[in-house]
């Protein structure tokens, strides 16, 4: 990939006390040895630290010589990560005089959050000076996420389907099944993978990666195409044929297309539905929702995914007027080992996931950022700034 670096570098400044982790994200430098694949190479970085706490670096060399992007058939490389040598001096401090924005005793001031992209960082409750159910519900480890510049608030997932409803009533989802086990926590009135399900734990296998198999009432997970009604009881598919662009009061539609990216592993190809036009059939949405990398940065090639890009570019645009929204979720944040599946490995890497992350994000917003309203569900970013183990 043309403007990358040599070397696959993880650093974060570590809080010693609040444990918040920010990732350093590090650029080359235009010296002259980075010009050359096996000399020195030399990074500087920019970091913005805004919680108030001492920070220490702390991370790993993953890859070297560019192992990182095993691209163009290229086979991937043992993951062996060197531990980063930083000495007892390199600290720096964060100190708040009071004023500061970013301060959690300030958090209850902020704006309700409107950009599924805001930059935050994770806290565990018994650090939060105020009621922890004035924020969304923590992670497994008592760990909530708190945006910067803007708040979140804890809201019923009945509220949440009644919001859909009235803002949302018809929309497009295109992904692979991260995103389809994102639509069985809503449909499921978060009951699916959670503490209190009676058939899943939170950390099993089919919740985190592979749910197809399992039964699932509202919808079967084996589906290709899925239409699924959400109201204030939960979300059930429609089994009957209907007219699509009129959803009942109080509902919100999706029409779920589910793909590996836009991968030759798409059986039948990704671009038959659109071939077969969308809008005529499923009617014109308010979001159409479209999420890769996790597949494509696996199996696909740097050169081929820009092809494929440009044909999916191209549908949409031929799909969706200004009257919908788009958003872009980028792929899941992947991190600290490598594909050695024999015959088959998978091509990702934590670097290689977020470029082709923000390959999609840049094309979009260059085709579509004057005519189209752009939003961008980072998860990746979430997951990214999880405490560094």
């Amino acid at each position: 990939m043309p403007d990358t670096p040599w070397d696959s570098i993880l650093i974060d400044m570590v809080g010693t006390t609040n444990n918040v982790s920010v990732p350093v994200r590090l650029q080359m430098t235009n010296d002259v040895r980075n010009t050359r694949r096996d000399d020195v190479h030399v990074y500087e970085a920019d970091v913005e630290l805004r919680d108030a706490d001492e920070y220490r670096p702390r991370g790993y060399i993953e890859f070297r010589d560019a192992e990182w992007n095993p691209d163009g058939g290229l086979l991937p490389v043992d993951y062996v990560p060197e531990p980063l040598y930083v000495p007892e001096s390199a600290r720096v401090e964060a100190v708040d005089d009071g004023s500061s924005m970013y301060s959690l005793d300030r958090y209850l001031e902020l704006p309700l959050c409107t950009d599924p992209a805001a930059e935050g960082r994770w806290i565990h409750t018994d650090m939060l000076p105020f009621d922890p159910h004035l924020v969304p519900e923590p992670e497994n480890h008592n760990l909530v996420w708190l945006p910067y510049t803007c708040r979140l608030q804890r809201i019923t997932y009945t509220d949440f389907a009644s919001c859909l409803a009235t803002a949302y009533p018809l929309m497009h989802w295109y992904g692979d099944s991260n995103l389809r086990r994102s639509l069985k926590k809503i449909v499921s009135m978060g009951d699916w993978c959670s503490f209190n399900s009676t058939s899943n734990a939170t950390e099993t296998r089919s919740c985190l990666c592979e749910d197809y198999q399992d039964p699932f009432m509202p919808f079967d997970a084996r589906y290709r195409e899925l239409i699924i009604d959400i109201d204030q009881t939960g979300g059930q598919a429609l089994m009957q044929p209907t007219e699509f662009a009129l959803v009942p009061d109080n509902t919100a539609r999706v029409y779920l297309h589910k793909w590996e990216g836009l991968s030759t592993r798409n059986k039948p190809a990704w671009t038959q539905g659109f071939d077969a036009r969308i809008t005529p059939q499923y009617g014109n949405p308010q979001v159409a929702l479209i999420s890769l990398t996790n597949w494509d940065a696996a199996f696909s090639s740097r050169a081929y995914f820009a092809v494929e890009m440009q044909k999916l570019l191209d549908y949409v645009q031929v799909e969706y007027s200004n009257y919908t929204q788009l958003y872009i979720r980028t792929g899941q944040y992947y991190c600290c080992r490598t594909d050695q599946t024999p015959n088959a490995p998978r091509a990702y890497s934590r670097l290689r996931n977020a470029y082709f992350d923000q390959y999609v994000i840049d094309a979009f917003r260059e085709r579509f950022g004057h005519s189209h309203v752009i939003r961008i569900w980072n998860v990746a970013q979430v997951s990214e700034r999880l405490p560094l183990s």
